[in-house]
């Protein structure tokens, strides 16, 4: 795997086979990394969380609807928060409680980070041509650890490869807490196909609403009725209530012989939003579907080490997990976009999966 460092990030402009990369600069001052392939392309912000912060191909945006046009230059993400993917955690994750001090989903949704490179290479899934970087997270008497984020696309494919490292270089066990948070964009009519039960012992609703939102009572009554019955979350249709949010906590996903869970959105053109990913490395998973008149999002499944409840919640429930004393953790999920005969290919096998 070669590797081109940092210091030619600046006016990079790399072709290797059909796969290119270039370099950017948005106009608030962001700098992004185009990774283009023959159907299509994602930007990565390499010094700003390593976000995707958008995913093209075949034609369609696959990323969330904001009202964020472009990445801002800020330090907390919820002010410029419109990106396909983000990393969140590691040492905290989550919507803090009333006893928790971290910021949402924690430090690594838009770390800043110090080095990024442009790597590229070949394995079985063919030629890739990717990002990387290292965020390093210090606070003395307490978390001492390296991120390593890689994200690769192929030529001739829609999916994106997702992976991070993550290094506790403490003398000490560290806490940890991962979230991989993948917004797709919900689609009036879409139906999500899963490797997941469609009942309330699979997808347990998530009812604590914040103090300060203020719900209808149509919302009520169809949290209601989505407690008792999660299928009707199978079709996203427009007369339903995704607002403020709904989200479901995914418990055990039926997986294939290589231990992967699947998960996918098929659109009323036959195309689809997919993610796969290992509950052996990702025990816990959330469905979140949002829909307002600002901003719509559909996490099909957002991989995670706990629920997404903050340190205290997750602590009491026993989901913090712990890192080894120089030791290393990592994850890896593929998502993106599926042709519509690749939909057809994928949808029958989860259909096999699951009978």
């Amino acid at each position: 795997m070669e590797i081109i460092n940092s210091i030619d990030l600046k006016d990079l402009n790399v072709t290797y086979g059909s796969l290119k990369a270039y370099s950017f600069e948005y106009n608030t001052g962001v700098r992004g990394i185009k990774l283009v392939n023959n159907r299509g392309s994602i930007v990565v912000l390499p010094f700003n969380g390593q976000q995707i912060w958008s995913a093209r191909f075949d034609g369609r945006d696959l990323q969330m609807k904001s009202m964020f046009s472009e990445p801002k230059d800020v330090d907390f993400f919820l002010e410029t928060y419109g990106c396909f993917f983000m990393h969140c955690g590691a040492w905290r994750m989550g919507c803090p409680g009333p006893e928790d001090d971290h910021p949402l989903h924690g430090e690594l949704p838009y770390a800043k980070y110090r080095d990024a490179s442009i790597v590229f290479g070949e394995n079985d899934k063919g030629k890739f041509i990717g990002v990387t970087g290292l965020y390093y997270h210090d606070l003395a008497f307490s978390v001492h650890y390296v991120a390593k984020p890689l994200v690769r696309i192929y030529e001739n494919s829609g999916l994106i490869d997702i992976s991070i490292e993550i290094e506790n270089r403490s003398g000490y066990p560290m806490e940890l807490m991962y979230m991989a948070h993948v917004n797709f964009r919900p689609v009036n009519n879409g139906e999500i196909v899963q490797t997941l039960r469609w009942d309330p012992e699979h997808m347990i609703l998530r009812k604590s609403i914040p103090s300060h939102v203020k719900v209808s009572d149509e919302f009520l009554k169809f949290m209601e009725r989505l407690e008792k019955n999660p299928e009707l979350s199978r079709i996203i249709r427009e007369e339903d209530i995704y607002k403020p949010e709904v989200a479901f906590f995914i418990k055990d996903p039926i997986i294939d012989e290589d231990g992967y869970a699947h998960f996918m959105q098929i659109h009323p053109d036959g195309t689809s939003d997919y993610i796969r990913y290992k509950p052996e490395e990702f025990d816990h998973a959330t469905r979140w579907i949002m829909k307002t008149k600002d901003q719509e999002a559909l996490g099909l499944a957002l991989p995670a080490t706990c629920d997404p409840e903050g340190y205290t919640a997750e602590k009491k429930k026993g989901n913090i997990k712990m890192v080894d004393p120089k030791s290393t953790v990592s994850f890896f999920l593929e998502a993106g976009l599926l042709n519509s005969e690749e939909t057809g290919r994928i949808k029958r096998y989860i259909e096999k999966l699951i009978k």
